[in-house]
């Protein structure tokens, strides 16, 4: 899922829309080497913008999306569309369409990949919004197990992907 605050005059934002017409939106993972990209993409723009030339971003093909994902970024999810809910804030452009997806294609770059398998965070350096104008990307990685979990439990937590038959 995704949050995007409305324009200033009420209006939905571009990736609203283009998720809604077209059932499709891609996660491209927001990193602190993509911070200056990522604040970029964030202008309020006409729609018709190209925001990937905005941001100064590379286009790479999706398998399932019909739009391009960000080349530069580590991480992409593509996701097919299922819904969007609005929630209203207390202005017009902080009300908060949050659209939901199902994840139908993952694409990881091998460079950010360890050998056990798990992402190599710590190289990733993802950023997270921690509100107001602030932000952070991780540096540091600890791991706690639940006390009580038990194997099943465990693999869930994990992230084992469930296979499909």
């Amino acid at each position: 899922m995704f949050s995007a605050d409305q324009h200033i005059d009420g209006r939905k934002k571009d990736t609203v829309i283009n998720a809604e017409e077209t059932g499709y939106f891609v996660w491209n993972m927001a990193t602190y080497d993509l911070r200056e990209a990522v604040n970029k993409s964030a202008q309020p723009v006409p729609r018709g913008v190209d925001e990937f030339e905005l941001a100064g971003v590379t286009t790479a093909s999706c398998i399932e999306a019909p739009g391009p994902r960000v080349a530069e970024s580590p991480c992409h999810f593509e996701c097919r569309y299922l819904n969007t809910l609005r929630f209203p804030g207390s202005t017009k452009v902080s009300d908060a369409d949050v659209v939901f997806g199902a994840v139908v294609r993952i694409h990881v770059k091998e460079d950010f990949v360890l050998p056990s398998g798990k992402l190599d965070v710590l190289k990733i350096k993802p950023l997270a919004r921690l509100g107001y104008y602030d932000y952070t990307y991780v540096t540091e990685i600890f791991e706690m197990r639940v006390p009580t979990a038990d194997a099943a439990e465990l693999a869930a937590l994990e992230g084992r992907p469930r296979i499909q038959s």
